[in-house]
């Protein structure tokens, strides 16, 4: 009967295990999502701010955006610059970045808490077994 009762802290033990652990892992997985949506909105600026430099590099007619004049065949790439952000002023590269960094973060961090679950559920099913089978032995039969 103690072997059972041992097993059965151990399996307890692990059920709380994995209650934090999902609690992690949606606590990560809600972070990731979040920063998700903000940086796809800053790849989409991005594109629209590289779009705009473009054709602000080479243009074959005058542009203007927010106070910013681009003439015909333009080779200034400051110049460029400052059409690209006069027109897509929501792009923040350095934001973009940051957002980027904290993508992977979050990524590794839900994947780490997916892994580790997985690793638990595995080593509950074995715990289950073994106190089932010591719960339903009950140490009359010896050899």
């Amino acid at each position: 009967m103690a072997n059972t009762a041992a097993l059965l802290g151990t399996l307890l033990n692990t059920k709380a295990e994995i209650n934090y652990y999902t609690q992690q892992q949606i606590y990560w997985s809600g972070k990731y999502e979040a920063n998700s949506e903000k940086l796809s909105k800053q790849v989409k600026y991005e594109e629209k701010w590289e779009s705009a430099f473009d054709s602000a590099i080479d243009n074959t007619k005058e542009l203007n955006a927010g106070g910013v004049r681009v003439g015909e065949n333009n080779k200034n790439e400051q110049l460029a610059d400052a059409y690209a952000h006069a027109k897509v002023k929501q792009y923040n590269e350095e934001l973009s970045l940051e957002l980027a960094e904290m993508d992977v973060e979050y990524d590794t961090m839900q994947t780490m808490y997916e892994s580790m679950l997985e690793q638990l559920r595995a080593q509950q099913e074995g715990q289950k077994t073994a106190t089932s089978n010591a719960a339903q032995d009950t140490g009359l039969l010896q050899s």
